[in-house]
This record gives C-alpha cells, sequence and structure tokens, in this order.
C-alpha cells in the first residue's frame, strides 16, 4: 500500500512538473541573471551568422547588419514598453526585413535563407508548427 502511495506520489508531481515546463512563459532568457542582449548585441550576433551561413562579402555584411539593427531595435522598443508585438506587427516586421535581405543577398544567397528560416521556429505565425513551412513546395525554378 505504502509503495502504491509512494508510485502515485511520483508520477503527480512528475506530471505537475512536466506541466509546469511545458507551460512556462516563452521568450524569456535561459538565465534570468543574464541581462537580455541589447539591440546592438541582437544585429551583431545575427551579422555574424549570417556572414557564415550565406558567405557575405563585407559589403554585404554592413548592410545585412543595418537591416539586422532596425529590426532588432523596432523589437526593443517593444520590451522597453513592456510589450510583445502581436502576430501581425512582427509579421510586417519580418517581412520588410525579408524585403531588404532580398535586395541585398544574391539569388543563391537568399534561397538558402528562406531555407535557413522556414526551419526556424515560425516567428511570422506563433499559431503555426514549427515545420509547417518546411515541406511546402518549392517555387519553381527561374531559367536565366
Amino acid at each position: 500500500m505504502k509503495k502504491m502511495i509512494l508510485t502515485c506520489a511520483l508520477l503527480a508531481s512528475a506530471s505537475i512538473a512536466s506541466f509546469a515546463q511545458a507551460n512556462a512563459p516563452q521568450g524569456k532568457p535561459a538565465n534570468p541573471n543574464k541581462p537580455m542582449a541589447n539591440a546592438e548585441q541582437m544585429a551583431d550576433r545575427r551579422t555574424q551568422a549570417d556572414v557564415k551561413q550565406f558567405n557575405l562579402n563585407p559589403d554585404q555584411a554592413k548592410k545585412v547588419h543595418e537591416v539586422e539593427l532596425e529590426f532588432s531595435q523596432a523589437m526593443e522598443k517593444y520590451r522597453a514598453a513592456g510589450q510583445t508585438p502581436g502576430q501581425g506587427q512582427r509579421m510586417n516586421l519580418t517581412t520588410r526585413r525579408d524585403q531588404r535581405m532580398k535586395e541585398i543577398l544574391t539569388p543563391e544567397q537568399y534561397t538558402k535563407y528562406e531555407q535557413v528560416n522556414a526551419r526556424r521556429p515560425m516567428a511570422n505565425n506563433p499559431n503555426q508548427p514549427n515545420n509547417a513551412n518546411v515541406n511546402a513546395p518549392a517555387a519553381p525554378a527561374q531559367n536565366k
């Protein structure tokens, strides 16, 4: 009888812990003692990653940094006001960033950029599963 009660108690506590972890607020830093990066730091990190992933030349890297900084500053304004941008607002910011990236990157680089962003959690639409665009049909190849 004691074993049964102990087993039930362990299962209940494991279930509660699992539920709490699954329903924990998202978007907070993993380490609460570590301050969140500012817009400049975020833009620097994203630009460095973009340079490596897409093999950017120095001119592209400078332009991409400007785009990333603009996006990060817009997001920082929401955080400073204690707000989270709504789905439409974030989609507008992301769409603007994507349009500017398309102007900077070569067609090959932009194709890779789109593939990388398709695998990221869907920042544009948090209601879609993370892999919603991964299996989407590819755009037809353009003959040049």
